[in-house]
């Protein structure tokens, strides 16, 4: 029923955005109205549609996860089909979400990605002049597309999607194993942001020795797209419950170790470690329904049968996988427990990986995140006053605070590098050196690396 508060329940709900902090429900809460229309389309909630099919099919599987869970089980068992639908609907979970929906919402013209180039072949090969026909294609074809046990869906992925994003999907899909994992403590819990299901760890390399655009014309310096590792890929289920994808090459055994020696050849392995190295899951069992006969490996088919353990994490780990979301949440939060949240807010702001480097500052795609760093970190002095709290729009203040910074004749040095770098903690002053910022005018950057 529509109205059923058991079937769209209230949620404690922080805004980012407004800095304000109330009840919500769910359903009100995430999503975006219409972002699947396609007005050239003659059903236009067809891929909407498509999507209320993969989630019907997810949902049930994790609510029997979840009861088995809530029952005292440690291990249970999906087939390989319902392992490829729990893979498939966190895919798509990230792919609707703002970041990449949003890429494809202006034009050509606009569009800058280092997948240009191949996005431009794209577009006048299918005749496509709407960039957001492209995400609905892409997200049409992995709807539609079944993971089938003979590999045949990787063919039609590879013809019908634009490539970048194909490749991107098969990696998804084939280059981790799943995971469950549950806080060994009874006080600590998960957190729940926005983007909780498209947010991954690894090394994230800033560049900020060779820009996409300096800034000496006047506008603010650009960074190149930043390359970064996926480790781990996070699927929060539930406050008690986590779901995940840790890549094949953190696997144990002299094969792992082997592939990992050889990229660390060819220097393509990064040079950050996991900060969930430690996290202590392991691939699940299998169980083949066909047994290999003459052949060397196993024959795959959709009945297979995984079974899963659900791995206890310690407080500190349960710290760094909330860190993570905290970090990355950019629209909302939501949580059961004020005291575990404050816990994970508190660990999340002191962890020194997680802090801006101070020579990104000045790069525009910092400002938000220093603006929402501060509103998270707001969050320890509201979360138990009365509800709703006021309004707090530090990004607003940030952006007031560099124009009248800009027009500054005293800090004109610093701009025509790139290395003004705002304080966090509004409104602390600010105080800067003209003579280091010449200095440094004159001085080459190094890379900076951050893990995330």
């Amino acid at each position: 029923m529509r109205n059923d508060p058991a079937m769209d329940p209230y949620i404690k709900y922080y805004d980012l955005e407004s800095g304000v902090l109330d009840f919500r429900k769910v359903g009100r809460s995430y999503g975006f109205p219409d972002m699947y229309k396609d007005v050239d389309h003659e059903r236009v909630y067809h891929v909407e549609e498509a999507l209320s099919r993969l989630e019907s099919d997810a949902a049930r599987i994790y609510h029997r996860i979840k009861k088995d869970h809530e029952s005292g089980k440690y291990k249970f068992s999906l087939s390989r089909g319902e392992r490829n639908i729990l893979r498939k609907f966190l895919f798509v979970m990230r792919y609707r979400s703002h970041k990449f929906w949003s890429k494809y919402t202006g034009t050509i013209d606009n569009y800058d990605f280092n997948d240009r180039d191949m996005l431009v072949e794209f577009l006048k090969e299918r005749s496509i002049t709407d960039l957001r026909q492209v995400w609905l294609l892409n997200l049409e074809v992995i709807l539609r597309t079944e993971i089938d046990a003979d590999k045949e869906w990787l063919e039609t992925i590879g013809r019908e999607m634009f490539p970048a994003d194909a490749n991107m999907y098969v990696f998804h899909m084939s280059e981790s194993y799943v995971a469950f994992c549950e806080p060994e403590s009874p006080e600590d819990e998960f957190i729940l942001t926005d983007n909780g299901f498209g947010i991954f760890e690894g090394p994230v390399i800033f560049d900020t020795a060779n820009f996409k655009s300096t800034g000496a014309d006047g506008s603010l310096p650009r960074l190149q797209d930043s390359p970064y590792t996926e480790f781990h890929k996070l699927a929060p289920l539930s406050p008690r419950l986590i779901l995940i994808l840790r890549s094949n090459f953190l696997r144990g055994g002299p094969l792992w170790e082997k592939r990992r020696e050889f990229f660390r050849q060819w220097k393509a392995w990064p040079e950050g470690d996991s900060l969930l190295q430690d996290l202590p899951i392991n691939p699940p069992d299998v169980r083949y329904w066909l047994l290999p006969g003459g052949r060397s490996k196993p024959v795959h088919t959709l009945d297979d049968e995984f079974t899963f353990e659900i791995y206890k994490v310690k407080t500190k780990q349960v710290h760094v996988l909330n860190t993570l979301m905290l970090q990355e949440a950019v629209r909302s939060i939501t949580w059961v427990s004020d005291e575990s949240l404050v816990r994970s807010v508190k660990a999340f702001l002191g962890n020194p990986s997680f802090m801006l480097h101070v020579s990104l500052g000045v790069f525009p795609e910092f400002t938000s995140f220093m603006a929402l760093r501060y509103q998270k970190q707001r969050l320890l002095s509201i979360w138990d006053k009365p509800y709703p709290t006021e309004e707090m729009r530090p990004l607003e203040e940030f952006n007031k605070m560099n124009e009248r910074l800009r027009k500054s004749e005293h800090l004109q040095p610093y701009y025509k590098l790139g290395m003004l770098a705002l304080s966090i903690n509004l409104p602390r002053q600010i105080i800067y050196s003209s003579y280091q910022a010449e200095h440094l005018n004159s001085t080459a950057m190094i890379p900076f690396k951050r893990c995330y």
